[in-house]
């Protein structure tokens, strides 16, 4: 990489981690160019000559936040032998980008509801490759005599995916009520939680 090349990576970087920053304490709509502009330390001019637009930088958040997660759970995965050990390392995975990334998770989130865009091939090759790393790993659980049910693969990915991004999002989210509900605080309900789903996945008590 030129050095060129490097500054603008960086300057992109920068600029990513403002808007980052930014959407996780006002969310998505409630930022705009100009608060990006400020946070980042950049006069706006500078800003539009690495991002057109906020969908591009919301765009440009989304991948990165794919391709990061995307590795962490294939690291969870290979790094356990065991699949009910690997399954513990991917939910610990998906939840430990969450805690330190929330805005690039919420993208993640909402990346399947995606509109018509620029990038918008990006963003859905990404989701599918995040997907099949998924699938990838039920299927080496059925493969196992881990994993049970008639459950097509790709509608077990997304029932995993929606289980276990909405117990991580209510324990956020909801922690007083969950707390007054269930007894438990978030790190318990949590673990809890995949347990369950674990249990749903696997048909054994």
């Amino acid at each position: 990489m030129g050095k060129r090349q490097a500054l603008a990576e960086y300057h992109r970087g920068s600029i990513l981690a403002a808007a980052e920053r930014l959407f996780a304490e006002k969310g998505t709509e409630g930022t705009t160019m100009d608060d990006i502009a400020r946070e980042a330390e950049y006069s706006k001019a500078t800003l539009y000559v690495y991002f057109q637009s906020k969908e591009e930088i919301v765009g440009a958040i989304l991948l990165n936040g794919l391709a990061m997660l995307k590795k962490r759970v294939h690291q969870a995965i290979e790094s356990n032998e065991d699949w009910y050990g690997a399954y513990d390392a991917v939910c610990q995975a998906i939840l430990g980008f969450y805690m330190e990334n929330p805005a690039a998770y919420e993208a993640v989130i909402g990346a399947a509801g995606a509109g018509e865009g620029k990038g918008d091939q990006d963003v859905r090759r990404a989701v599918q490759e995040f997907c099949k790393e998924l699938a990838a790993f039920l299927e080496r659980g059925r493969s196992a005599g881990a994993v049970t049910g008639e459950e097509d693969q790709m509608e077990l990915v997304l029932l995993f995916w929606a289980s276990v991004s909405g117990m991580i999002h209510m324990a956020d989210h909801a922690g007083e009520l969950v707390a007054a509900q269930t007894g438990k605080d978030k790190e318990t309900f949590l673990k809890d939680g995949f347990h369950v789903i674990l249990r749903a996945i696997t048909g054994k008590q």
